[in-house]
């Protein structure tokens, strides 16, 4: 038998927000996460605009595989069906438009791209991981 702990009701101002993890969150730390956030965002924007700066497929390059590096943690990590889906459609479309930056560059790159895949794909079946 279990007994039910008392829930704090939200009108009560001495209960703290919580996250994810369940430590409590104050305003100084929403503060400084949103600014941190901010921050990366602003030097990520600066990364890629110098990359395009120095050639057009190196910023595009950038911007392509971080979102599919990003799909790949976002559908590791999501416990939901459509956000696991929706990390491999990104993952998908930077993997595709990579492809196609390199195709224009130099055609057997391209091809290169897509013998990886391939490899990946065979590794992948052929192992127990995915069983």
């Amino acid at each position: 038998m279990t007994t039910q702990q008392p829930q704090p009701s939200n009108d009560d101002p001495l209960v703290a927000t919580t996250d994810i993890t369940g430590s409590v969150l104050s305003d100084a730390k929403i503060g400084r996460e949103a600014f941190g956030f901010l921050l990366l965002s602003f030097g990520v924007l600066g990364g890629l605009g110098a990359l395009g700066a120095l050639h057009w497929a190196a910023g595009l390059s950038a911007a392509l595989v971080g979102l599919c590096t990003s799909g790949v943690f976002v559908r590791r990590n999501s416990k939901s069906r459509w956000q696991q889906d929706a990390g491999a459609i990104a993952a998908f479309s930077g993997y595709a438009g990579q492809t196609a930056v390199l195709f224009y560059l130099l055609p057997p790159l391209g091809w290169l791209a897509i013998s990886v895949l391939a490899i990946a794909a065979g590794l992948w079946l052929s192992s127990d991981e995915g069983a």
